[in-house]
Order: C-alpha cells, then structure tokens, then sequence
C-alpha cells in the first residue's frame, strides 16, 4: 500500500478529515491532500509528526513490517 493510502486509512480509523489532521500536524489542508493522494510527499520531520497525530510508526505509514529481533 502507498503512503497517502496508509494515512488515508489511519485518518479515517480515527474518525478525523484532512483538516483536523493536518491542523493536529501543523501543515495545511492542501498538503495534507496532496499527501494523500501521492502528488507530494512530506519531509521526514513532517512524516514523524503525522505518524505521531495518528498514533502510529513512521514504519506503518511507510508500509513496512520490522520484525522485532530479526
């Protein structure tokens, strides 16, 4: 799954709109949908504040799975 996908889907787990998570993020609505949609791609720290709004990892949003150990 693509990254705007993963946030499109933690979003709308939490119940939010793109306005209330990018206000939560700190960016505005337009960035955030961009996001979503894949025409941008937010830099790392905005990423890690995004993962942090949704309660998650960056690696979740990225799509990928660690394995703890390996």
């Amino acid at each position: 799954m693509a990254l705007g996908d993963n946030i499109r889907r933690k979003r709308e787990e939490y119940e939010l709109d793109q306005k209330e998570l990018a206000e939560r993020v700190g960016v505005s609505k337009g960035a955030m949908s961009g996001y979503e949609s894949g025409f941008k791609v937010p830099g790392v720290e905005t990423l890690v504040r995004i993962a942090d709004a949704l309660h998650c990892s960056v690696d979740e949003l990225l799509g990928r799975n660690v394995k703890k150990g390996a």
